[in-house]
């Protein structure tokens, strides 16, 4: 608005000067020809100075000036005339090129018109009007250069203080500006709506790690460049800060379509494949999109709303798109909570392991147990470790809930041990935890604590988990099996892994993941997985554990194939501590009854 208001200022000042000049040479009876070249003057100096383009601006002031010299040539004036008429022209060119020296080579072009009056004007008043319109030439034009300069300046810093410094898109201090225009664009006019579209890369962090800091912000220059060539009439496009960037599109009467095609293309450009180091990487996309004002009525509920959107879609896969819906606050209200009260779950005695038993398939006898953990919150009952386990995962707090977990497991398989034919207590291990570097030592120490030796603990890794970072997941795996763990490959066969890594691994049992299980009755195709997976494991050296079997058809296949033992709501669900304790003395009386 500023600048808008200093043009519209020295346009009208312009256009006044403009007025006083035309009037004043118009005024004066010349003949027609003379008459002619004023208009000629009049109007191409006017049309320099609205031009657009530096060149037709030059044209169109070099014929203005042209005019008004050859007239002043042709049609001699008195020296009074002279200086009533040409005083101000030398001010019309200081506004239309301020800063240059075309007014100053104007002025003396004019200076020619004063030669006739020689030989009818004292000289010394020729020389004293000459130098006034030279001096006042000149200092209008010095004023204009640093007044122009100054303009260029102020501009060129208000360019560079919205615009991000490592991309070239707006930054986030434009964003903000453009997004509280539209929210007051929107409320001057109640029928229009527009939205805010939060685009995060998915994967950068981990693509930054690999290949460096510096080849990451080259990265994130190309994905920018792709960005921008989406920004028009309808859209603009900001680095908000990271890997993440920001949308608007602005204000319409019904804008969602809009927002809908802006995401879609989006999502359709994280398709081609970015060269970086000259090796091909991809980079996809996960947006939340929010409308002002149908989800939101001030700005920072807006962005809260399309950051709650933007993680809902990386839940649902990433590289796609969401919608903004009420729903996504309440859980948003539910994860805090969580997240607060888990930190003192263990302290309040909310939380518990129940042990689901590992029987052998053969004879269905007890061999050993899984811990799975329970929380029992005080007011909203039992939530599931599939919701709070990542946010302990994500908060760090999965550390001390971990230790807990194996602190406990550890003194019920001291207890339960001498139970004949128990084995052990396998307990799920976190790949963050696994990732501590005193993860060894501090589990050791807790042992220590509570007397129960190593063999007594089987430790359970998710085939995705040690995908992720298999060297540094091996070296740890090895220096457990060392210590004297068990190690167990959960969810075997749904992470894709090779054979080579597989067999890298210094794992004992492999899970036969359930999603196999649940058909090898029934499908040909599911059984020969399942046989696979059981000779892979013979072949190698391990022992085999099936999840999930819940009839005696998949018990049946198993046993057919010479799987070593299976869990599963089959023989029992998980159980809390004093029903499995039940479960493992009434077996035990039993085999004992039969001897």
């Amino acid at each position: 608005m500023r600048f808008f208001s200093v043009t519209a200022l020295l346009t009208t000042v312009f256009f006044a000067i403009w007025c006083i000049t035309v009037f004043v040479i118009f005024r004066f009876d010349q003949p027609v020809l003379a008459q002619f070249g004023y208009t000629l003057f009049a109007g191409f100096s006017a049309a320099a100075y609205l031009a657009k383009s530096t060149k037709l601006k030059q044209a169109f002031a070099c014929i203005s000036l042209a005019s008004m010299v050859l007239v002043g040539s042709l049609f001699q004036l008195d020296i009074e005339v002279i200086e009533e008429v040409y005083i101000l022209i030398p001010l019309l060119y200081v506004m239309t090129f301020p800063g240059s020296l075309f007014p100053i080579l104007a002025a003396f072009l004019l200076l020619t018109a004063y030669i006739p009056s020689f030989s009818s004007a004292i000289f010394a008043d020729v020389l004293e009007d000459a130098a006034e319109l030279i001096f006042i030439t000149i200092f209008a034009t010095i004023m204009a250069f640093f007044q122009k300069r100054s303009r260029d300046q102020m501009k060129l810093f208000r360019k560079e203080s919205y615009t991000d410094y490592l991309t070239g898109l707006s930054n986030r201090k434009h964003f903000l500006e453009t997004l509280a225009r539209c929210i007051s664009q929107c409320e001057h006019n109640k029928q229009l709506n527009f939205a805010l579209l939060v685009v995060d890369l998915d994967g950068f962090k981990n693509l930054n790690d690999r290949i460096g800091h510096i080849a990451g912000d080259s990265a994130l220059k190309l994905v920018a460049n792709r960005f921008a060539t989406l920004a028009n009439d309808d859209y603009r496009v900001f680095r908000t800060g990271g890997d993440e960037f920001a949308f608007i599109c602005l204000p319409k009467k019904d804008v969602k379509p809009y927002a809908t095609s802006l995401a879609q293309q989006i999502i359709a450009q994280s398709k081609s494949r970015y060269v970086c180091k000259e090796k091909k990487y991809t980079l996809s996309a996960s947006i939340g999109i929010a409308i002002m004002p149908n989800d939101a009525q001030d700005s920072e509920t807006l962005c809260s709303y399309t950051d709650l959107a933007m993680y809902k879609a990386k839940r649902e896969g990433k590289n796609t798109y969401y919608f903004y819906q009420p729903s996504l606050s309440e859980s948003a209200t539910r994860r805090y909570t969580l997240e607060t009260d888990l930190k003192n779950a263990i302290q309040n005695g909310q939380m518990s392991l129940y042990y689901q038993p590992k029987v052998c398939a053969k004879n269905s006898v007890i061999m050993s147990a899984e811990a799975l953990l329970r929380w029992h919150h005080p007011s909203l009952g039992f939530i599931s470790p599939c919701e709070f386990i990542p946010i302990a995962e994500q908060t760090g707090q999965i550390i001390a809930i971990g230790n807990w977990v194996i602190k406990e497991a550890s003194m019920q398989a001291l207890k339960w041990q001498q139970v004949a034919h128990f084995e052990r207590i396998a307990v799920n291990v976190s790949a963050i935890q696994l990732a501590q570097d005193d993860f060894i030592e501090q589990t050791l120490a807790t042992l220590n604590e509570t007397g129960c030796p190593p063999s007594l603990i089987e430790i359970e890794q998710t085939e995705s988990a040690l995908m992720d970072n298999m060297q540094e997941n091996i070296q740890v795996l090895s220096a457990l099996k060392q210590a004297g763990f068990t190690l167990s490959l959960d969810d075997f066969g749904t992470a894709y892994s090779s054979l080579s890594q597989l067999s890298q691994l210094p794992i004992d049992v492999l899970k036969i993941d359930k999603s196999f299980v649940d058909n090898c009755a029934t499908c040909e195709r599911a059984h020969m997985v399942v046989k696979t997976i059981i000779q892979l494991a013979n072949n190698l050296g391990m022992h085999t554990i099936a999840e999930g079997v819940e009839t005696q058809a998949q018990l049946d296949v198993l046993n057919s194939e010479g799987c070593y033992m299976y869990q599963g709501y089959y023989f029992a669900k998980p159980l809390p501590q004093n029903e499995f304790e039940k479960m493992l003395e009434s077996q035990s009386l039993a085999r004992v009854g039969t001897h």
